[in-house]
């Protein structure tokens, strides 16, 4: 609604008030609220929802939905402001709801999910993921229609179980990725932000239309029927029409019945036409609003019970690829940062061969439980997808392995040294040149400059370069076990600590250094030593030291 007009019609409406029931706000959209689905219903619901996704990959700079999230929190932030100022602006006539109190109070932990979310998943991820075909929710990503039918027939409230229950039933008839199962937690956020910024909306609206009709029914003997009808026509663009209605109604049947002014006839014939049953009107807003009451209390406290999940455990047991990759006990017996190297191997050879991740798991786990005898690694996951087994697994998936790759594997650990040096060397010499370029040097003096800029210049290219390795080329982590048990007897270890022994006292340094490890380490099957890696140092003098050391060694600094 415009505000002049607004303003026109009812001069003492606050400006909040005024901005929350602009019809240019558009109507409002209900709450992601379904019928409520048991662990059967929600199996059967997963089934026909795999059945009826159709998903492609997106093409190139495709929009994702985030533009939608920001537009949300900015809707919570404004409802936010309305519903703390509500009772000062309007006249303290409208008692709080639960659910405002719920929104008020935990505000913060909402306006945080605009960073989580960012920081959890890029856009950048989300336009790599499948998306669907068909209205309602063309053009999302697939995974988003999983979390909004999971948000809405539980009401926003996260259970775990019945989650991992509901992902095996859509996988029943649909292949969902392992990227799409990772960026469920943080869709299920955005989902509920949705949700919430609806509820807040719905909220903050009706309360605002509530102190309209407060406001209307102070002054209703001042009013004119058109000036009715013309609120009535903008408050239904805006969709709390019925709100305003019910208790204008509810406002004039506590005039008609007690003393004072009566109401014109007029106003009360045209209010009996627009609202023939202000009871019911009245009951269902209270059903509505204790629904509303109940969908934010759960949202809010699922987006944290989403935020303390154990995500690894609740994929490794709703993805059906990591069920099957789990039948190899190699693979189940691993650590997760091992595991996660894996499973990104399978999706990147998924990519590069077109087939599903299920077929490749399918190829890999054939060639690890019935592995060649000759070859000691062959019942590990990466002996095949890195190590010299590649070349069969991609025979076994129909890749045509490309020359240059293989000769890139071969030869680059070879080359690695040579290109760092060479490139250290190049770059010291490039930067020593452009210093010497303006000094107008010559000659002698110009080759001593040279030499006193090696190592300053030298340090720079080498600092730079190292920093510029290390940000570009990502570790690799030698493979472990998870060992979730401790360390079992038949793989007991002694973990030995290279050390110089040079005086008593750091041999005592030494010795309680080595016993924080073993307190920080209560393993039963680990044990912590020492190793001297040289020569204790003895005096010059000693005649054990003359006879038994070698000649290299006699003069070992004290």
């Amino acid at each position: 609604m415009r505000r002049e007009e607004l303003q026109r019609l009812v001069p003492e409406a606050p400006d909040a008030l005024r901005v929350v029931l602009a019809p240019a706000r558009g109507a409002l959209l209900p709450p992601i609220r379904s019928e409520i689905f048991g662990p059967e219903r929600f199996a059967q619901h997963g089934r026909s929802l795999g059945l009826a996704h159709r998903a492609v990959r997106p093409r190139a700079r495709e929009a994702t939905f985030f533009p939608r999230l920001r537009s949300n929190i900015d809707v919570l932030r404004s409802a936010h402001v309305y519903l703390g100022a509500l009772s000062e602006q309007a006249g303290g006539s409208d008692d709080s709801s639960p659910a405002a109190e719920w929104l008020l109070d935990n505000f913060h932990l909402i306006e945080a999910q605009l960073l989580a979310i960012h920081d959890g998943l890029p856009g950048s991820y989300f336009r790599s993921l499948p998306v669907l075909l068909d209205e309602p929710l063309a053009g999302l990503p697939r995974v988003y229609g999983i979390a909004w039918a999971f948000v809405a027939h539980t009401d926003s409230d996260f259970d775990d179980d019945l989650l991992v229950r509901f992902l095996i039933a859509y996988q029943g008839s649909r292949e969902l990725g392992l990227a799409e199962m990772w960026a469920l937690p943080t869709t299920l956020r955005v989902v509920l932000v949705e949700n919430l910024r609806r509820l807040a909306e719905r909220l903050a609206s009706h309360r605002a239309a509530q102190a309209l009709a407060n406001l209307v029914s102070d002054r209703i003997h001042t009013l004119r029927l058109p000036v009715l009808v013309r609120l009535h026509a903008r408050l239904a663009m805006r969709g709390v029409d019925g709100v305003w209605l019910a208790q204008l109604s509810l406002r004039l049947q506590d005039r008609v019945a007690g003393p004072g002014m009566p109401v014109p006839p007029a106003l009360l014939d045209w209010l009996q036409q627009a609202l023939p049953e202000p009871a019911a009107a009245l009951a269902q807003q209270s059903a509505d609003q204790t629904a509303d009451n109940l969908s934010v209390r759960n949202a809010v406290t699922s987006l944290r019970a989403i935020g303390d999940a154990d995500w690894p455990d609740i994929v490794a047991r709703g993805s059906v690829l990591m069920q099957r990759m789990l039948a190899a006990p190699l693979f189940a017996a691993e650590d997760t940062t091992t595991r996660d190297g894996t499973l990104h191997g399978i999706e990147q050879l998924a990519r590069r061969s077109g087939l599903g991740e299920l077929a490749v798991a399918g190829a890999l786990l054939g060639l690890m439980l019935a592995p060649p005898a000759s070859h000691p690694l062959a019942g590990t996951a990466g002996h095949w997808l890195a190590g010299d087994g590649r070349p069969a697994l991609a025979a076994a998936l129909g890749l045509r392995p490309a020359p240059w790759r293989r000769a890139w594997q071969v030869h680059a650990p070879a080359l690695a040294l040579p290109v760092y040096l060479g490139t250290l060397a190049l770059l010291t010499v490039a930067l020593g040149a452009a210093l010497l370029a303006g000094s107008g040097l010559a000659g002698p003096a110009a080759l001593l400059a040279a030499l006193l800029l090696l190592g300053p210049a030298s340090e720079a290219v080498v600092a730079l370069v190292n920093r510029l390795v290390s940000e570009s080329v990502r570790p690799a982590h030698l493979p472990r076990l998870a060992l979730a048990e401790g360390i079992p007897p038949a793989h007991r270890v002694l973990v030995a600590v290279p050390a110089f022994l040079s005086s008593a006292a750091g041999v005592a340094a030494l010795l309680h250094r080595l016993r924080l490890h073993h307190l920080a380490n209560p393993e039963p099957q680990a044990q912590f030593a020492l190793l001297p890696t040289g020569p204790t140092p003895t005096p010059r003098s000693s005649r054990w030291t003359r006879r038994c050391w070698p000649r290299r060694w006699r003069n070992w600094p004290r």
